[in-house]
């Protein structure tokens, strides 16, 4: 993603991801509400909402609109893989990219069959359409 004028949201958000280090999280949620708490902590200048979307998809976390994250604990089995990939796949019909954030326990194939997935997503004029954090 390419911003002429202005910060760039998808840098500064990744940048708090890459920093976010969540702790005494047991589910999905309180992963999604630490990270949360955390965007705005550090991106004041930022709309933070959870749950956001229209229509059937929603997204865990979206920053201004145009920053979509999701998160996934304990992603384990391949039905969890297939849907996630299909959330995805949904994500970028509407935004440019999106954050996928792994909690938990990821089964070591499942986050090499993301990335390989993400990486062709990954489009020439964009760069990284889809970036993966394991937390």
């Amino acid at each position: 993603m390419v911003t002429l004028f202005g910060p760039n949201p998808f840098e500064e958000v990744w940048t708090v991801i890459k920093s976010w280090k969540p702790r005494g999280c047991k589910t999905e949620k309180a992963y999604e509400k630490s990270l949360q708490r955390e965007l705005e902590k550090k991106l004041k200048n930022r709309t933070i909402q959870t749950q956001y979307g229209a229509a059937r998809q929603r997204v865990d976390i979206c920053v201004d609109g145009k920053v979509p994250i999701e998160l996934k604990k304990d992603l384990n089995s391949t039905a969890d893989y297939q849907k996630t990939k299909g959330q995805l796949d949904d994500y970028l019909k509407k935004w440019d990219g999106v954050f996928l954030v792994l909690c938990g326990q990821t089964a070591p194939d499942i986050l090499k069959s993301l990335q390989e997935y993400a990486r062709k997503r990954a489009s020439v004029l964009t760069g990284d359409r889809i970036k993966i954090w394991k937390v």
